[in-house]
């Protein structure tokens, strides 16, 4: 039976866009599980009031467990690109080991950028983001169609656009997004991708 993670940001006691991982979840439930769907509310018990942490769902159709784990940005200024058109993360599983192959390719680089049939997708752990100077454009085709890209989309922040790998070049800098991670809060200049 497969297990899936749902990772949920914490500032303060608040949970942020909890509707939104509470929606992925559901379409998680209604494609693997028969049961009744989780409810992230009845999970997430005692919240820490202070500072920022990662909340970490691990769930399958028998059992539901919760941490609170204190969140430590990482150092991310260089990426390697990585040729993957056999991935399929479509569902935030527990089971990374073929994103990790993929991660493990990078060299002395911080982290990768995947490329799935010419095209730009993911990061191993987050959406990406590139900024041309004007606008951020985001993969029209993501491995995993995260929370805060869903709500930058929604919100106009950013566009989606297929982004080809020979186009990278075009653009300033690659911003790497998450539920942890606001746009721009981690960037990395193109001449810092390999």
């Amino acid at each position: 039976m497969c297990r899936f993670i749902e990772s949920i940001c914490c500032i303060d006691g608040e949970l942020l866009n909890l509707n939104l991982h509470q929606e992925r979840i559901d379409k998680t439930c209604q494609r693997f599980f028969s049961g009744t769907p989780i409810s992230l509310k009845d999970h997430l018990t005692n919240i820490p009031k202070s500072g920022k942490f990662k909340a970490r769902i691990v769930y399958d159709d028998a059992s539901v467990l919760s941490e609170f784990i204190p969140y430590v940005k990482k150092d991310i200024n260089s990426l390697k690109v990585v040729h993957g058109d056999n991935i399929d993360y479509a569902f935030k599983y527990e089971d990374r080991s073929e994103l990790t192959k993929l991660f493990d390719l990078r060299e002395n680089y911080n982290d990768i950028i995947i490329v799935k049939n010419g095209l730009c997708t993911d990061s191993y752990f987050a959406n990406l983001a590139f900024f041309d100077g004007i606008n951020w454009a985001t993969p029209k085709k993501p491995l995993l169609n995260g929370v805060k890209r869903q709500r930058l989309i929604q919100e106009s922040k950013l566009t989606e656009a297929d982004i080809a790998v020979e186009s990278i070049s075009t653009f300033e800098k690659v911003s790497l997004i998450n539920a942890m991670l606001d746009l721009d809060e981690v960037s990395v200049s193109v001449e810092r991708i390999f």
